[in-house]
């Protein structure tokens, strides 16, 4: 491996002199580092032992000798180059040098011969061309390598390429977002004759309210206050819901306007109009055929509006048991294939046990070479907490970006356990309180309107993510704030409550960089679950404590199903081994 020895750090980063000598006697173009280093060493430029180190870093980076690179591969992986020196804790001026210098090191290989298109057939030269303007080099370089014609891209290849990104250091919303810039290149191209299905969800339809006829508007307003007060004439016993309910159950009202007038050419005048049994069987195969949303999502999407319809003032006399034969009739995808899906995004509980760690050697790697950017290291705090959080608490995104550390009634406290709270202690907690009855500790608290399954929460934070907890609030969090406090233990960049996007993203993000795949918070629900019941077979009670499931059925129905016919035979087996060793 090619590596001068060299102070770190105490070269500065001259500008590259090529011979024009060594370019004319150039026969073909540099392919390699081993190639280009031979050229210059014939008359070193200044600068030339530095790039000799960088060649070595490199080297070690990529796992090759330092000599022996492929230029497209330094292209390639060139953003994870200075993630790479920060885990070794240079300075941050040393990173700098280095990255700079491969930046020399590319441009001295394009001086010599070396294209950064990899010399791209003509299907791919007008897309090249774009892709500067359009500032996606990056993708577009690598696909033109790859395939013959961008005819040949696949999504799966895509998000192969997102997912590399990811590792070497980008941001989850920016190789999101290029992925999708991408997409739509090859759509304005030509190559791609309409909008990809996974983009659909980023073109946004509803008629917004106040673009509706007064009546239709003042309908849905009724019937979502008639769904969210505390009283309501007609409407069941359970049938209040939350404003973030009320809110997509009016989102779902618009895309059904929007339908009816912009599909239809039709022209409601008010939610009676609206509901008719031509327009939701319409609306159904428009949303499966056109729109590609999943059966389920569309089922529970229409149930909502079926539960205010059915009971209802406004709808009074009317039968709408046409309208729960279409809700019936969605078809909906095998459990089979529902497997399958969960099983792509299934990450392992000790895989991911592991991550917390690496986002915190990340976090202080990244404070040791950019001290001035707080913010940053406070919300690389806070998604370490988050991850570790979802590992002991494996909530569902609701609670977990509603948690609320202020008011009256905050989810999270500290405070002297209550002598008529019925919480379960450890033995640390007995402890603490025989030797201190005033001692306070980390407590959440949830009423069953707060939760989907209606049953109240009472718990203490189990001990290992105190430390974690206090750090982040008094180190942290006020970093994050960003005028008015939101109140929630968890907040966006922006200093807001999080989105269930944003929650998505953070775990989206990490598992992508530090896992064997990127998975979703409420796949890490199943991976509790299963590490649960593997180390405690059967104890689908606890586990549904731990899941606030309501009734353990529904724990067993469930993950019971995971354990099938080869798990009893597992069980046997080893049963039958622990016989054999006792008779012996």
């Amino acid at each position: 491996m090619i590596d001068a020895q060299l102070q770190i750090g105490t070269e500065n980063a001259f500008p590259l002199l090529i011979s024009s000598d060594s370019g004319a006697n150039q026969v073909a173009p540099v392919q390699t580092t081993g190639e280009l280093l031979k050229i210059l060493d014939e008359n070193p430029p200044r600068g030339y032992a530095m790039l000799r180190t960088t060649c070595g870093l490199l080297g070690r980076y990529l796992d090759l000798p330092g000599n022996q690179i492929p230029f497209d591969l330094v292209e390639l992986r060139k953003y994870g180059f200075r993630p790479f020196l920060e885990s070794r804790r240079y300075s941050e001026a040393t990173v700098r040098s280095y990255v700079y210098q491969q930046r020399k090191l590319l441009k001295a290989a394009m001086q010599h011969g070396w294209d950064p298109d990899g010399h791209p057939n003509e299907a791919w030269k007008p897309l090249c061309d774009a892709a500067v303007r359009e500032h996606l080099t990056d993708i577009v370089r690598y696909f033109a390598r790859s395939t013959k014609s961008p005819k040949e891209v696949t999504k799966e290849a895509v998000d192969a390429w997102g997912e590399a990104r990811i590792r070497d250091g980008l941001m989850f919303t920016t190789a999101a977002v290029k992925k999708n810039h991408f997409w739509r290149l090859l759509v304005k191209t030509g190559w791609l004759t309409e909008t990809p299905a996974h983009l659909l969800k980023f073109n946004p339809y509803s008629v917004p309210l106040a673009n509706m006829p007064a009546k239709l508007r003042e309908d849905i307003q009724n019937v979502l206050k008639w769904k969210q007060a505390k009283v309501a004439r007609n409407r069941p016993k359970y049938g209040k819901i939350r404003a973030v309910t009320a809110n997509n159950v009016r989102l779902i009202l618009q895309q059904l306007t929007s339908y009816v007038i912009g599909v239809c050419g039709s022209a409601p005048q008010s939610l009676s109009e609206l509901i008719q049994p031509e327009n939701i069987e319409g609306f159904i195969e428009w949303m499966l055929n056109e729109r590609n949303l999943k059966g389920p999502s569309l089922e529970g999407r229409l149930a909502s509006v079926l539960a205010i319809v059915k009971y209802h003032p406004m709808f009074e006399g009317r039968d709408f048991a046409w309208f729960k034969t279409l809700i019936d009739g969605i078809p909906v995808e095998d459990a089979s294939e529902r497997k399958k899906r969960k099983a792509a995004k299934y990450v392992d509980y000790d895989e991911l046990e592991t991550i917390p760690a690496q986002i915190q050697a990340y976090r202080e790697a990244y404070q040791k070479s950019r001290k001035k950017n707080l913010r940053k290291v406070a919300q690389l705090a806070m998604e370490e907490l988050i991850f570790r959080w979802v590992l002991v608490f494996p909530w569902r995104q609701r609670n977990l970006r509603e948690c609320s550390i202020g008011g009256t009634s905050p989810n999270l406290f500290k405070a002297r356990i209550s002598p008529l709270a019925e919480i379960d202690k450890p033995q640390w907690v007995i402890k603490e309180e025989a030797k201190n009855p005033a001692a306070e500790f980390w407590q959440i608290s949830f009423a069953p309107s707060q939760t989907k399954t209606h049953i109240p929460v009472d718990l203490l934070v189990p001990q290992r993510l105190i430390q974690p907890l206090e750090e982040y609030l008094a180190e942290y969090r006020p970093l994050l704030l960003h005028g008015n406090d939101p109140g929630t233990l968890f907040m966006s960049q922006h200093g807001k409550p999080m989105r269930s996007d944003q929650v998505d993203i953070v775990i989206g993000h990490w598992t992508t960089k530090f896992a064997s795949r990127r998975t979703t918070p409420h796949i890490i629900r199943d991976s509790v679950a299963y590490k649960w019941l593997k180390e405690h077979p059967k104890d689908y009670l606890n586990l549904s404590k731990i899941l606030w499931h309501k009734n353990v059925q529904t724990t067993i129905g469930i993950y019971g199903a995971r354990f099938n016919e080869s798990s009893g035979m597992c069980a046997m087996e080893e049963w039958l081994e622990q016989r054999a060793t006792h008779q012996n």
